[in-house]
């Protein structure tokens, strides 16, 4: 167990993670500082919902399906691009997913357990097939060639036991053709017009992609090794030639070519060299690739002809530093926008043939708890999302970003550090998401928060570079030596520093307080488990474990992440380093939300760990909202959360007060709270 730094290895730490400052980070921060002050928003306007909720562009680009409303009732709507005019289709659905198939002329709603299709003439809606079950039926994708969707499900035994895998295709008329059976899970297809060309299985660890030609010989053509990234694209070339979203022979997720020969050729890859492939627009007269758009440090696109370029400059000139998404119609483009600062996303149509750019669906937000008309937060007030680079202390250029809130003295106020969950996720460039950041800036927080080595997007070696030391190890030190070249920066007091996280966010909080208490002076953790070994041997034997890993089976995914449950040294390692068995070392005080039906972190560990704080006479705060799963989508909840802690980091570290919770807030806090320390709710 390590429990000190040799001072040596302090040094090298203090010289290797100075921040990477170029001129573009001091700018920006000079530029915060010269903005006016924010006004100091409510907490509810940082929770409200938009009221669009799912988009797709029809192929011939003269549609836009849409769904309107909130998780308690939707509507399935159609705006008429010649005319500006919207059409209700279905007044009520629990779906959470439209798609046009290929025709441009039926829609697919997808919800929970069932997959229908609507007329875009409005003639009502008609069941393609039950979702779930004991098959785990799943809708993929409309089918690129026909009017048509594609379904992978189980085949079951005549003991109703899970046998193979069955790739489908079901036509609007509801009628069903097989086209693919495999004792082998499939994961990937590629289509040459209406026949099947290409199709990925796994095979022990591997995925092997096998070529169909047109009398139905096959040919495996390539093995992508475990973890190794070569996602099929669903429409085949000319000659039959296949494209791939992989990482084969190298880095970084990026677009390639197989060759007849089973050689790969580079198409297209982040022209920064730092970002995987984020997501892939299609050219709508064909369906093959056109743009290709990247979530690094900062957001980015790159077309893959001169024609789709044209198109994009004059998408960005309208719409500059912003992250953009494209769903491409032959007439139309819906092209989607987000930013840092922006609450919500906007959406615009993109005349091709014109240029022109106009924007649509301005539906204003709801307010998350009673469902009020709201107004999304003004842009030009909220604090702007600054990348930020360091260099840990073993030389790895590491990824994140910096909120300042605009107006005040950078080096003089608290910092909120916010961990993404995961491990393996990341925090998106230009991107507003649940409103925490935000809502601490709001607050006065400097906010910064961390990729670290462990998250996706930045490519396979960033990904696999943690080599499983996510106790009081690799991880622990990326996200400490970011915190010092920050404060080295001249960002933010070193006296008044605290994080929050949630998952396994909330299990770097409690590793911070427990191993690296000088630094930070509190802490918020939501849904946290205390040991990561043992609730990663606990998802294991859940259902929890399936829906994780898709390909893989679960233990063997964990082992090749460098986290194997079946080595006992690296397990107890982990152990030893968890909060759970370093209790007594935590001395700060520590806010803990958790759900009762959590499924993914028990929480019989999290009440352990709570307990036995309180019997150690720490100041620790418990709320349990015992219908709440790892994420809680009461309103109410969240919003209590969000008081919660800003109350926590205002008591601690000082940053400004939230505002009083009302009477239905109080209650739920009053109810839920397991341990009461000071919490103000009066």
């Amino acid at each position: 167990m390590i429990t000190f730094r040799p001072w040596l290895g302090a040094l090298l730490a203090l010289a290797f993670s100075m921040p990477i400052l170029g001129n573009d980070f001091r700018r920006d921060v000079r530029a915060e500082a010269a903005r006016p002050v924010a006004p100091r928003y409510p907490r509810e306007a940082f929770l409200q919902t938009p009221s669009i909720v799912a988009t797709a562009m029809a192929p011939d680009g003269g549609s836009v399906a849409f769904l309107r409303g909130d998780d308690v009732a939707r509507s399935v709507w159609i705006l008429d691009v010649a005319t500006g005019r919207e059409r209700m289709l279905l007044a009520h659905t629990e779906a959470t997913r439209v798609a046009w198939t290929r025709d441009s002329r039926w829609l697919v709603v997808a919800a929970p357990g069932r997959l229908s299709v609507l007329s875009a003439l409005g003639q009502g809606a008609r069941v393609l097939a039950l979702l779930g079950g004991p098959e785990a039926r799943e809708f993929l994708d409309p089918d690129p060639s026909r009017a048509a969707v594609l379904v992978r499900e189980r085949t079951l035994d005549s003991l109703g036991r899970p046998a193979g895998w069955r790739l489908s295709r079901i036509d609007v008329s509801g009628a069903s053709t097989v086209l693919e059976e495999s004792p082998r899970r499939i994961v990937g297809y590629a289509f040459a017009g209406e026949r099947l060309a290409y199709v990925q299985h796994m095979r022990d660890t591997s995925i092997v992609t096998t070529r169909i030609d047109a009398s139905g010989r096959r040919t495996d053509v390539l093995r992508c090794e475990v973890l190794r990234r070569c996602t099929l694209w669903p429409v085949v070339g000319e000659g039959d030639r296949v494209y791939l979203l992989g990482d084969v022979g190298g880095d970084l997720r990026r677009l390639q070519r197989l060759r007849a020969d089973g050689t790969l050729q580079e198409i297209a890859a982040d022209p920064d060299g730092q970002a995987d492939v984020d997501d892939v627009s299609a050219r709508p007269e064909d369906g093959l690739p056109a743009i290709l758009t990247f979530r690094g440090a900062v957001a980015s696109s790159t077309a893959l002809d001169e024609v789709t370029a044209e198109r994009l400059r004059t998408i960005e000139r309208a719409l500059p530093r912003r992250a953009l998404s494209f769903d491409t119609g032959r007439s139309h483009w819906l092209v989607g926008e987000r930013g840092g600062a922006m609450q919500g996303a906007r959406y615009h149509l993109f005349d091709t043939a014109t240029g022109r750019l106009t924007e649509i669906l301005m539906d204003a937000p709801r307010h998350a708890r009673d469902g009020r008309p709201g107004r999304w937060l003004p842009e030009h007030t909220m604090a702007r999302q600054l990348p930020f680079e360091w260099t840990a202390s073993d030389g790895m250029r590491l990824h994140g970003f910096v909120r300042i809130p605009p107006g005040e003295d950078a080096s003089r106020l608290p910092v909120a550090v916010l961990v993404h969950g995961g491990p393996w996720n990341h925090v998106d460039p230009d991107e507003f998401g649940a409103g925490y950041s935000a809502f601490l800036a709001n607050r006065g927080y400097v906010v910064f928060e961390p990729n670290f080595r462990g998250s996706t997007g930045f490519g396979r070696d960033y990904l696999l570079a943690p080599r499983g030391d996510f106790g009081n190890g690799r991880v622990q030190r990326d996200i400490e030596e970011g915190v010092h070249a920050l404060l080295d920066a001249g960002i933010g007091d070193a006296d008044r520093v605290a994080m929050v996280g949630a998952s396994f966010g909330g299990y770097t909080t409690l590793l911070a307080l427990t191993w690296q208490s000088d630094l930070f002076k509190a802490g918020v953790a939501f849904v946290p488990p205390a040991d990561f070994a043992w609730d990663l041997t606990w998802i294991g034997r859940t259902p929890e474990a399936n829906r994780l890993s898709r390909e893989l089976p679960y233990e063997r995914w964990m082992a090749a992440m460098s986290l194997d449950l079946a080595d006992p040294v690296a397990m107890q390692r982990l152990h030893a380093q968890s909060p759970l068995s370093n209790a007594s070392r935590m001395r700060r005080p520590l806010l803990v939300i958790a759900g009762g039906r959590d499924q993914r972190v028990a929480l019989r560990g999290v009440l352990g760990y709570a307990a036995n704080l309180h019997l150690l006479g720490r100041d620790v705060t418990l709320v349990v909202d015992p219908d709440a799963g790892h994420v809680n989508e009461r309103a109410v909840a969240r919003e209590a959360g969000f008081y919660l802690m800003a109350d926590m980091l205002h008591r601690h570290i000082g940053g400004r007060a939230d505002d009083a919770p009302d009477a239905e807030m109080t209650a739920y806090i009053e109810k839920n709270t397991a341990l009461p320390q000071a919490i103000a709710t009066k």
